[in-house]
């Protein structure tokens, strides 16, 4: 395939309102290079490879083949749409920049990727980072005003049961540290057959291969088929295909869900943990939380999550200074997550390894709830 070698210096960039280069050839960008987007310089530094790029006016899309990917940062700090969302890599924000790192490490074939700058500013924990991998709630400098987050409440007509797993089950992680989708054959598709299969509602099939008792290694389109019964019935997802929503993919989201649903419940413990005795700020502050929440997320929900930490001395996310007792934020940075999982840990909820370890999802809000209720 021909390659086109583009070098740019940062003193010599490209700003142009529309670019495009041919899909039909390899992209290397060395050196930086800066386009305009919407009005918004982007710089493109580092080594970055791909099939093509398009600037429009308002976003650019990648065609992006597998293993490669692009680094943007945003000297105005910017905040950007990723879609599909799961070929978002990294996102961190410092007092200076925004760095968003996007690439395909999923997919064999070439997908796209389009890239929207947002007109708000991202928030920054300071000398701890920010963003998706940054720190938060930690370090020097002022926190920049976060920008409001929409409040998206998805009224479930009903919470589906969980699945009560058999005793074949029982015996079978539901731990999975891969994605798996169609086409794949390992071990660890068998074990996914297994687990679904000691569920009524998403067995892969009810007699030959793939029933009960007659699992494979193999990832086929019947077990396709009950992946994405499991999504519809947990609510991960419902339409789509595994590379725009991830339906019928086995990916984070769901490889969580499948932990969280067929888990063994945790063993009895000699001693239980002495539950917190809320401060005067914790009983003022709701500890009823209706969204998941983590790291590099923003709002009150936040805040009063941290003070609700701050109230026990064994879940504090800081001594002093930014996130500390009185000076919590509304930042979710690498502090915040740490006091989730001495948190998490405290209560037996998850461990260092577990998916969901330093996430707050359903056990760990309803903990919340329960320690700090009034």
């Amino acid at each position: 395939m021909k390659k086109h070698l583009i070098k740019i210096s940062l003193l010599g960039s490209l700003l142009l309102p529309i670019v495009a280069f041919a899909a039909a050839s390899d992209v290397e960008i060395g050196g930086s290079s800066v386009i305009t987007v919407g009005g918004i310089n982007l710089t493109v530094s580092g080594s970055a490879n791909f099939d093509s790029i398009s600037v429009n006016e308002g976003n650019f899309s990648l065609v992006v083949s597998r293993g490669a990917g692009l680094t943007i940062t945003s000297s105005d700090r910017r905040t950007f749409i990723v879609s599909p969302t799961q070929y978002q890599q990294s996102f961190s924000c410092t007092a200076t920049e925004s760095t968003l790192t996007v690439g395909n490490n999923i997919w064999d074939s070439a997908i796209t990727v389009t890239v929207t700058p947002e007109s708000t500013v991202c928030s920054s924990g300071g000398g701890g980072g920010g963003g998706a991998s940054g720190g938060g709630g930690g370090g020097g400098g002022a926190t920049a005003a976060a920008p409001a987050q929409p409040t998206v409440t998805a009224a479930a007509p009903a919470i589906p049961s969980s699945a009560q797993p058999s005793g074949v089950a029982v015996s079978v992680s539901p731990v999975f540290n891969r994605s798996l989708k169609i086409g794949i054959s390992n071990s660890d598709v068998k074990r996914l057959q297994q687990l679904l299969n000691s569920d009524p509602d998403t067995q892969i099939a009810a007699s030959g291969a793939g029933s009960p008792g007659q699992e494979t290694n193999y990832f086929g389109s019947a077990t396709k088929k009950a992946v994405q019964k499991f999504q519809v019935k947990y609510g991960i997802a419902s339409s789509g295909d595994e590379k725009t929503t991830g339906f019928g993919l086995v990916g984070p989201k769901t490889m969580a869900k499948l932990q969280e649903v067929f888990s063994q419940p945790a063993a009895p413990t000699p001693t239980a943990p002495t539950v917190a005795q809320p401060s005067p700020v914790a009983v003022s502050v709701s500890p009823v939380f209706t969204k998941g929440l983590e790291k590099g997320m923003s709002g009150s929900d936040v805040k009063r999550l941290q003070q609700l930490l701050n109230s026990d001395s064994d879940t504090k996310i800081a001594e002093s200074g930014i996130g500390s007792f009185g000076n919590e934020t509304e930042y979710f940075g690498s502090l915040t997550e740490k006091a989730v999982q001495k948190f998490q840990t405290k209560y037996n909820i998850a461990k260092s390894g577990d998916s969901g370890y330093g996430y707050v999802g359903p056990k760990t809000r309803a903990k919340l709830n329960e320690v700090f209720g009034q």
